[in-house]
């Protein structure tokens, strides 16, 4: 991945073509190889592209790169910072959903509980989860990064059943896409702490997986169950049987009551 990006950079520069992509894979392939010197200046460069190209997702991607290797190093107040202005360019371009948004959110849910902020955290833990059906093995890297640092503050708040949600979703990631650097040790950290970890949630809506988070939003319209299930390719038993599961991890008795929850959560926008 190093070599590539260093490749493509090169090919691009001598046709002065100018282009985000290249610093900014550059950079996540040297945090992936443990040199977060190298990775930081690769990044630095892919804001400043990103921003004078009008690259928005690439430039809060790598806000939330910085963000990370900030937070590696202890460096809390630029982490917050870094992932802030990540969370502002998407705002501003209109970016609702984003495969960055976890990822930003998840910093700055860490960086609310290093500060004491429970509910903070659990706001930023609930944004989240609207874009966490994009975090697939497209893009592995940052769909792993955004996954394990959210798994962190769920164990760091005692929510095993969210935690272990999100790790089955690593694994399937994994699955597909084994050779992440780094990440892969990271991974195996956390399913030690999670073993570890004895005291068990039941109902949280941190727990919700993929498939019932890709349901949620339908649950929210005029649609029937038949109707959800033909628009997402399912079965009628199958998207009834989400939709069940959502209400008991939502503590809720009624679609409707299942909307309204869901919103007061920040799982779905207002109306």
């Amino acid at each position: 991945m190093r070599a590539d990006a260093d490749e493509a950079s090169r090919t691009l520069a001598a046709r002065g073509i100018v282009s985000s992509s290249t610093a900014f894979l550059g950079g996540v392939a040297r945090i992936l190889s443990g040199d977060l010197d190298a990775a930081e200046a690769l990044l630095d460069d892919a804001v400043g592209i990103a921003e004078r190209t009008g690259a928005h997702e690439m430039r809060a991607g790598a806000l939330g790169e910085r963000s990370l290797v900030a937070m590696t190093r202890g460096q809390w107040g630029r982490a917050e910072a870094f992932a802030g202005q990540a969370s502002t360019v998407l705002r501003e371009a209109g970016i609702e959903e984003s495969y960055v948004a976890p990822l930003v959110c998840a910093v700055l849910a860490r960086v609310a509980l290093r500060q004491g902020d429970v509910p903070a955290a659990r706001q930023h833990l609930f944004s989240a989860q609207r874009s966490r059906p994009l975090l697939t093995y497209a893009i592995p890297h940052v769909s792993v990064q955004a996954l394990a640092e959210l798994t962190r503050v769920y164990l760091a708040m005692a929510d095993a059943a969210g935690a272990r949600t999100l790790l089955r979703q690593v694994d399937e990631l994994l699955a597909r896409r084994p050779d992440l650097g780094t990440l892969t040790g990271e991974v195996a950290e956390l399913r030690t702490l999670l073993a570890e970890e004895r005291r068990v949630t039941q109902g949280k809506a941190s727990s919700l997986t993929v498939a019932e988070l890709r349901v949620l939003p339908l649950l929210a319209t005029h649609l029937s169950f038949p109707e959800i299930a033909a628009e997402l390719s399912l079965s009628p038993h199958t998207v009834k049987s989400q939709a069940i599961s959502i209400y008991r991890k939502l503590g809720a008795s009624s679609r409707n009551q299942a909307v309204i929850q869901s919103r007061e959560l920040g799982l779905l926008t207002a109306e």
